[in-house]
């Protein structure tokens, strides 16, 4: 496992590294380029020199004195700092300046050599003129004063090095402490979290933008947590509650049935009656909370699905339910590709509450297309009112608790619906008014592919 302080000093040792590499590759430009312009400057020197003993043969015709002819190249060559040319004749020495070196020792090469540490370049030559006898030459460039510029620059570019490289473990600390009290404050309030306390405000103070979204992001997850927390709570409760009164009537009409069932047949078949009713009514709820609880994304079964084949099979089993029920309905050929489990259960719930709340009257089912598919489901009924509309979504929430029982509703039929629209991507629109009915809109891809 890996520590954010060792990685930020890693991070900077790095950087460091490249610093110094960069002022090395630097300094080596700068030494090569030294060397190259001393090499330059001898070379120069000596083509010049070449072309003024080209003339000596001509001069020395005209009787010039050999001391003139090298004074004369001497003071016709190139005045470069740190250049010395020694001419050696006849064992008499002619030089461009008093100051040159004389102990250097130099092999007779046409090639420029270096002395010592790069404390000289030189050229060492011989020179053979008809008339006269050979000469000697020796072009030395002296390069103590670059050589001592170079180490200066060498100097400054380590302890530039060391401060940046104290500065950057200085900075990496600085960063560090900065950076870890705000997470370890996090870490501290994580642990101590619990279902109780989802709603903690996290307080910390830092100036990092990316910090700080991360903060904002960690609030959200624990509101979010929270919602969610309390929401099962409320779900887990009220399924309970839903669920105790089915089992509190079967309880007593078991009760019932030990005290007089034996003797009374009429006290036996009701009691047996309505346990069967009420065994019926907690399958139908639990059905309905395990899927509202299972995440039906992950298992989707795409079929070919003709909608109206879906609405005609509902419609031929509510009527086993209700007999005297009438449904409007005139099938097309539409065809989806889609679940078809859940789109029976989407259609299922809605058809099913609108023969609930539709007083037995007419129910108009139809079928339009266009980009999508619509199916829209109109009954006659009690209505909805603008109050109950924005809760009808609400698991357990039931418009009239008295009548809602009594047709055996739990509140949870457009709750499944919901889920199942939001799974199929659809699209669910509703409209209902008091006493005059309500119509319900379903739009459904053609495909989820």
């Amino acid at each position: 496992m890996k520590k954010l302080s060792d990685e930020l000093q890693k991070s900077y040792y790095i950087l460091v590294f490249i610093f110094s590499f960069s002022c090395l590759g630097l300094l080596y430009i700068f030494a090569s380029y030294m060397i190259k312009v001393s090499s330059a400057d001898i070379t120069t020197t000596n083509i010049f020199i070449d072309y003024e003993l080209n003339e000596f043969t001509e001069k020395l015709e005209k009787n010039i004195p050999i001391d003139e002819l090298f004074k004369g190249a001497l003071e016709e060559c190139p005045k470069i700092d740190n250049v010395f040319v020694i001419f050696t004749y006849q064992g008499k020495i002619y030089s461009n300046s008093e100051i040159y070196p004389k102990e250097l020792q130099l092999k007779d090469q046409d090639e420029i050599q270096n002395i010592g540490f790069y404390d000289y370049q030189s050229l060492h030559r011989t020179i053979y003129i008809n008339g006269i006898d050979p000469i000697d030459l020796k072009i030395i460039k002296d390069l103590k004063g670059d050589k001592l510029i170079f180490f200066r620059a060498i100097g400054i570019a380590g302890v530039w090095i060391v401060f940046t490289l104290v500065i950057g473990i200085y900075i990496s600390k600085k960063f560090y402490n900065k950076f870890i009290p705000p997470l370890r404050n996090i870490q501290e309030i994580t642990n101590k979290i619990n279902l109780d306390s989802l709603d903690t405000d996290v307080k910390t103070e830092n100036n990092f933008i990316e910090f700080i979204s991360i903060i904002h992001s960690y609030k959200n997850m624990l509101s979010r947590l929270k919602k969610q927390t309390d929401a099962q709570i409320d779900f887990v409760n009220s399924a309970s509650h839903e669920l105790k009164t089915p089992i509190f009537i079967i309880g007593g009409y078991v009760d019932l049935i030990k005290r007089w069932g034996a003797s009374d047949k009429n006290i036996l078949m009701e009691s047996l009656d309505s346990i069967e009713d009420e065994t019926k009514n907690m399958s139908t709820l639990v059905t309905k909370l395990l899927f509202l609880a299972k995440d039906n994304k992950d298992s989707l079964d795409f079929q070919k699905i003709y909608v109206s084949n879906v609405i005609e099979e509902i419609i031929e089993h509510l009527k086993l339910i209700y007999p005297k029920q009438e449904i409007n309905f005139s099938p097309n050929n539409a065809v989806i590709y889609s679940d078809p489990y859940l789109i029976k259960q989407l259609f299922l719930n809605l058809i099913e509450n609108a023969v609930k709340y539709g007083l037995n009257n007419p129910i108009d089912i139809s079928i339009s297309q266009s980009n999508n598919i619509t199916i829209s489901i109109k009954d006659y009924g009690i209505g909805i009112s603008k109050e109950d509309l924005e809760h009808i979504f609400d698991r357990f929430f039931r418009v009239d608790k008295a009548r809602s029982r009594n047709m055996g509703s739990h509140g949870l039929g457009l709750s499944i619906v919901k889920n199942i629209i939001e799974v199929l991507k659809g699209d669910l629109e509703i409209k209902s008014e008091l006493n005059k009915g309500t119509t319900v809109h379903v739009t459904l891809p053609f495909s989820l592919k």
